[in-house]
């Protein structure tokens, strides 16, 4: 009995960490929209490298690594952060070219590509329920693509950006749950962060732009950026795969959408079409379905 409540109490401080990163998530897209005159790799760099900074401060203090175990930390960080600094550049790029309700939307279908590669390479199986939530989020997933297409067509390569960051953050989720659960979680993600923002910075020169000094003003925004979304938001997200599957943690992003679109409604009184409300409500459903077994 004793073990069991252990374990009920530990799954219920990752979806608690779950649960909190989704709505740190809810202000990424807004941050984002505040920096108009940034390229996609260059917001990622500066994001990623600012929380790595604060990260392996806070690491440092706490745990005082050795050399050898940073050097395998860094070995094992690779994968993980060359998907994470691919997932910002289209996230962030989909955030420019469609509007903060399509973006944080259609990114938030991490769930149904996270069920499926869960399934199919690492055998956790869910249950009907999420199954049943799968062809609703799919369905959702259509509407919205099919608004945007034909109400405006200008959108649709932002909308197929999101959903491109929603497929490689799915595979983040499901690679990084077996490393979350034997390397301490601090010592892990400055490293993850450094490999992603490494990403990016041959791509800044290489779209024919180079690595851009930040305002005063500009400055401020990637440090709520960097510490906000990333710093908390994403390593409350990666811990919470301690208690979670990937499909599970995933479907707790479910807020941003809902922060982010409430926020974007108030600072850019971006009102939605009523077919795209149609998709978003079904995509929801769908993700609230899936999330239903991770409270139990």
């Amino acid at each position: 009995m004793s073990s069991r409540c252990f374990r009920l109490r530990g799954k219920g401080v990752s979806l608690a960490e779950a649960l909190s990163a989704g709505v740190l998530f809810g202000t990424a897209s807004i941050l984002i929209r505040l920096l108009p005159m940034l390229d996609a790799p260059t917001i990622g760099f500066y994001r990623l490298t600012m929380a790595a900074a604060f990260l392996a401060v806070i690491d440092y203090i706490l745990f005082r690594p050795s050399r050898s175990e940073l050097a395998s930390y860094l070995r094992q960080s690779v994968p993980l952060g060359i998907l994470l600094g691919l997932h910002f550049i289209f996230f962030i790029s989909s955030v420019k070219n469609t509007t903060v309700m399509n973006a944080t939307i259609l990114v938030n279908t991490t769930p149904i590509f996270a069920t499926i590669i869960s399934l199919a390479f690492f055998g956790i199986r869910p249950t009907f329920v999420a199954l049943v939530g799968l062809p609703i989020s799919f369905a959702g997933t259509f509407l919205i693509a099919l608004s945007t297409a034909s109400l405006t067509p200008g959108n649709f390569r932002g909308d197929l950006e999101a959903l491109v960051a929603a497929f490689l953050w799915a595979l983040y989720l499901n690679l990084g749950r077996p490393l979350r659960k034997k390397v301490p979680l601090l010592a892990l993600m400055p490293f993850i962060y450094i490999v992603a923002a490494g990403i990016m910075f041959p791509l800044i020169y290489a779209s024919g732009s180079h690595l851009y000094v930040p305002g005063l003003s500009q400055l401020v925004v990637l440090v709520a950026l960097a510490l906000l979304p990333t710093a908390l938001g994403h390593t409350l997200h990666f811990s919470s795969l301690k208690g979670l599957t990937p499909f599970q943690a995933a479907t707790t992003a479910l807020l941003e959408p809902m922060v982010a679109s409430s926020l974007a409604a108030l600072l850019f009184l971006e009102v939605p079409h009523p077919v795209f409300v149609v998709g978003a409500i079904a995509v929801l459903i769908g993700i609230f379905l899936i999330s239903k077994e991770a409270a139990s």
